[in-house]
């Protein structure tokens, strides 16, 4: 004869076995977290820190100087002697070459004593032509000398003794290099983005370690047409020359159009988007958290949170590798030393 269970034995058994349901949802909601922070590599979370973040526009050129002039003489001649040779370095009025002048020597005298007989006995319509003629004798005699106009470097002398040249043929050229400029050419998309007083790195081709701040002082108006491509003129000085720079070398310039300083900055890659909303992976206690952010400046490869994460945050990343390759070659947190700052980065390239 079978023994039946009684409703005081079915209800001490239904309360056992919700026990044990009950010690189990705990177990799994308590162990749940700890196994996904188990599941975190630890070489993907990062700390979040502050940095200086920039955005810029690159455009490659060639360095010019100061100013940059061919000279020539006014008038043909013979050459009697020339001062000064390539490479030296000259004073404004210096005389850098002569012509002989024996013809123009004859013209000034004859005009000077025609002009004062003039004096005493001409008409005034006279007396003034042949002051007129005292005067371009006189130029014609100055002209056989050759005078720098400027302090500056003989960049080129291209005419020897005895050798005979014509009116306005360039024979010299002379350099004023007290100041160095980067011409360049900006796209038409990204030159609204260009102001006079602009930040600017130069990057010379022929020393790639040498990297020199730099300055915008004039922005074209009228365009240059390459091709399908329009690009208006950009003027930048190089504020800190360097003794290796010539003239004609071609320099790359990476024009600073935003910047931002001691913002929170993450790289790029760690910010998810999702229902039209920023949001970051965070580390919390024994797990992670989504949280929404608001971004602000980016250059590309990292970007600024305006609101959402702090200082000292840590956050999963999926390539931290390089991104802390990149730090150290000068990346937003940790960044070299640079002509602006320590850990300015860009972004913009054309």
């Amino acid at each position: 004869m079978k023994k039946r269970i009684g409703a005081k034995q079915w209800s001490l058994l239904l309360a056992i076995v919700l026990a044990l349901v009950g010690i189990g949802y705990r177990y799994y909601w308590k162990s749940e977290p700890q196994e996904a922070a188990n599941a975190i590599p630890k070489q993907s979370v990062i700390v979040v820190e502050r940095g200086n973040l920039s955005k810029y526009v690159s455009s490659t050129g060639v360095i010019t100087a100061n100013r940059d002039l061919e000279l020539a003489f006014d008038v043909a001649g013979r050459v009697k002697q020339v001062h000064v040779e390539a490479t030296q370095t000259v004073e404004q009025g210096t005389i850098l070459a002569e012509l002989d002048s024996t013809r123009q020597e004859l013209a000034y005298l004859s005009a000077k004593r025609e002009l004062d007989l003039a004096k005493f006995e001409a008409a005034p319509s006279v007396l003034k032509e042949k002051e007129l003629a005292f005067q371009v004798a006189k130029a014609d005699l100055e002209a056989t000398s050759l005078v720098a106009p400027f302090p500056g470097l003989v960049a080129g002398v291209g005419v020897q003794k005895d050798e005979w040249v014509n009116s306005g043929a360039a024979i010299m050229r002379i350099l004023d290099t007290s100041r160095l400029f980067l011409e360049v050419g900006v796209d038409e998309i990204d030159i609204r983005h260009v102001h006079i007083g602009q930040d600017a790195l130069v990057s010379i081709d022929a020393y790639p370690e040498l990297q020199l701040p730099g300055t915008v002082v004039e922005v074209g108006i009228v365009p240059d047409t390459q091709g399908q491509i329009v690009v208006f003129p950009v003027r930048i000085e190089v504020t800190k020359p360097d003794h290796r720079v010539r003239v004609g070398m071609t320099a790359e310039a990476e024009i600073v159009v935003q910047k931002a300083e001691n913002v929170i900055v993450i790289p790029l890659e760690a910010v998810m988007q999702g229902r039209g909303r920023s949001s970051v992976a965070v580390v919390k206690g024994d797990g992670l958290q989504t949280v929404p952010v608001v971004t602000g400046l980016s250059d590309g490869f990292s970007i600024e949170i305006v609101e959402g994460l702090e200082e000292g945050d840590e956050i999963l990343i999926s390539n931290p590798g390089l991104y802390r390759s990149l730090q150290g070659n000068g990346g937003p947190q940790r960044g070299g030393q640079t002509p602006f700052g320590p850990g300015f980065v860009g972004g913009v390239r054309r």
